[in-house]
């Protein structure tokens, strides 16, 4: 079945998250965590048509706590998670792919993951730039238009921290805005910015041989 939402409508929630699976068919969807007291959010995923959501529940059949925004006009095709469940049981097919799509999300929640606690602002900002920009040369970028208060949610920042590492980057020529979008237009200094924290933290060293000085 079919279902639309409006630009800025919240589509699930944690109590939704075993109730139906969504194949994102038109816009795009944000996936939140958000912190309860301070009204805080971080977005795990930003996705586009192809995603589906909740895949984490598809899988162990448990609640999970995000929510799922409309960040455009969505459409999307709507299927009861447990008739979703059955699929997967059913179809070796079905279960390859999804394993596979599986794989490709952990891969960008370890690298958020990975950026969290490595990563200043701005080289968090970089990275995000550089790997949306890849996606926008196969037509898929879903950063286009994007609010900075989005593109703050995307790297676990604030949009008035992101809005000085923009201004520097502007004033630098890495990036032109553009009624408040982001355009990447030197992307020679944009692999720089992003490299440079790499470079003045140093090579890392093994924790096996922190111990062995210890």
């Amino acid at each position: 079945m079919e279902k639309s939402w409006a630009k800025g409508h919240q589509i699930s929630g944690p109590a939704d998250s075993l109730e139906s699976f969504h194949l994102l068919l038109e816009g795009r969807v944000k996936i939140v965590r958000s912190n309860s007291h301070d009204g805080r959010e971080l977005t795990v995923w930003l996705l586009g048509p192809g995603d589906g959501f909740d895949v984490v529940s598809l899988l162990d059949g448990r609640p999970h706590g995000v929510t799922a925004w409309a960040l455009d006009p969505v459409r999307t095709l709507c299927s009861p998670l447990a008739l979703r469940r059955q699929s997967l049981q059913d179809s070796r097919t079905l279960r390859l792919a999804v394993h596979r799509y599986i794989g490709g999300k952990l891969r960008e929640v370890t690298e958020l993951a990975g950026d969290l606690a490595l990563h200043d602002t701005s080289t968090r900002l970089a990275y995000l730039l550089l790997r949306h920009f890849e996606a926008g040369a196969k037509g898929g970028n879903l950063l286009h238009d994007l609010p900075q208060r989005e593109l703050a949610c995307l790297i676990g920042s604030v949009r008035i921290v992101v809005s000085r590492v923009l201004a520097d980057m502007r004033r630098r020529g890495i990036v032109q805005l553009h009624g408040g979008a982001v355009q990447a237009v030197d992307l020679k200094r944009l692999v720089a910015l992003a490299e440079a924290d790499l470079a003045r933290r140093g090579p890392i060293e093994p924790r096996e041989a922190r111990r062995g000085r210890g």
